[in-house]
């Protein structure tokens, strides 16, 4: 009985300390990828500043923008790729943070 209790406390612990490594490199090593509508985004803050809702150093602040959210958004182990070149696969979608009308420009 001693012997039983012996190999499934083993087994136990060898399980735990596998998955827990499995999650460390997952979250911490494994390359992961993610992909963004980059085009779709320009043509927007193109569209909104043609149209003389967005002015031009509040596009410009966006597309700054744009590089901060992908650091905050995304580990260093994560790829981001444009949307036009991932034929299929499980990958994650980054949506930049939509633009709305800027109040200021309305003033």
């Amino acid at each position: 009985m001693k012997m039983f209790k012996t190999i499934i406390v083993s087994a136990l612990v060898s399980a735990i300390i596998t998955a827990g490594g499995i999650w460390y490199y997952d979250h911490h090593f494994a390359t992961k990828i993610a992909v963004i509508d980059m085009t779709g985004y320009v043509s927007g803050l193109k569209k909104a500043y043609l149209a003389g809702k967005l002015p031009k150093t509040e596009m410009d602040t966006r597309l700054k923008q744009l590089g901060r959210q992908i650091k905050v958004t995304y580990s260093s182990n994560t790829v981001l790729v444009l949307k036009e070149v991932v034929v299929s696969g499980k990958v994650q979608d980054f949506t930049p943070e939509s633009f709305q009308e800027n109040p200021k420009a309305n003033r």
